[in-house]
């Protein structure tokens, strides 16, 4: 009977400690203070400079590829992302690029836009494209952005 006393006391002994130390646990967490998300509000991107004239034609020299224009940049810009989209055979499709360098430059030309594919060096045309849509993300010298969307009859 002494044996089951001293289990029965071992017993709520190991309760009253967890619930210690949950309690001092809660009671921790409850002191912390409130930690605050701080969101930064991105600024609109505005209509990019009319006097940037963009054009999009099929390249003369590589199959399936378009070459990308621009022209007025007034070297006022530190990069040009842009975003091509088209319908091929029912499907949109599309590529894009990562802010690319144009610091300097009153002109930029982007002559490797391939309209298909690749995948193992393997690469598959898209057919069929006549219409390509495309948006231009600048970004000037002193960091705000803009932008230009415009569509082309190839």
């Amino acid at each position: 009977m002494k044996m089951k006393k001293s289990l029965i006391g071992i017993f709520v002994g190991l309760i009253v400690l967890g619930l210690v130390v949950v309690g001092y646990t809660i009671y921790k967490n409850g002191q912390k203070p409130a930690t605050q998300t701080v969101v930064e509000e991105e600024e609109p991107i505005v209509a990019a400079d009319s006097a940037i004239v963009a054009d999009v034609s099929f390249s003369k020299v590589k199959d399936n590829t378009i070459v990308l224009s621009l022209t007025g940049l007034k070297s006022g810009y530190k990069t040009v992302a842009y975003e091509v989209s088209y319908d091929t055979q029912g499907v949109v499709q599309g590529v894009t690029s990562r802010p690319l360098e144009i610091s300097g430059k009153d002109t930029f030309t982007r002559d490797d836009i391939y309209l298909g594919t690749c995948s193992k060096n393997v690469c598959k045309p898209h057919t069929g494209v006549k219409k390509v849509s495309v948006v231009l993300e600048f970004t000037d010298l002193s960091g705000k952005k803009s932008q230009l969307s415009k569509d082309f009859d190839l």
